[in-house]
């Protein structure tokens, strides 16, 4: 049964995501409240920090929303490297019409604060803006310090 993902990293990126999930859709932006983006896991892949979502009542995070199937879950928990370095959460998202819709998500165990590499912003940036998020949230990206 398919189920709704909403990526807000390096997994907006149309081909990173359609190499992870190929039988994946697309289903349009999202937004994500009462959570703010973070760089609170270190990983040595990325070689500097990796993305996570924290609790903060007073921000949002804008993503990508994908219909996936149940294998296509378990491969991201295998790249997301489930239960290691994050975890599934079930979240309440603001589809583009406005409609709130659950998705499932992850969230990193975290390590502490960290820079990301510019590479890794760089695909997070790139998948935002192919993914069609607000021009804002671009600009909020971009304005993120890195390594």
């Amino acid at each position: 049964m398919p189920q709704l993902y909403f990526a807000y990293a390096s997994n907006m990126e149309p081909r990173r995501f359609q190499r992870l999930c190929p039988g994946g859709t697309f289903v349009g932006p999202a937004r994500l409240p009462g959570r703010r983006l973070a760089f609170s896991r270190y990983s040595r892949q990325r070689r500097g920090g990796s993305t996570d979502i924290v609790p903060d009542a007073e921000a949002e995070v804008w993503g990508a929303l994908y219909e996936v199937s149940e294998a296509d879950l378990d491969t991201l928990d295998r790249s997301e490297d489930v239960p290691a370095a994050y975890r599934r959460l079930t979240a309440v998202v603001e589809d583009a019409e406005g409609r709130e819709r659950q998705a499932v998500t992850y969230v990193a165990n975290r390590t502490g604060d960290f820079l990301p590499h510019p590479d890794y912003l760089r695909l997070i940036v790139q998948g935002a803006e192919a993914r069609g998020l607000p021009p804002e949230w671009i600009r909020h990206l971009k304005s993120i310090k890195t390594l």
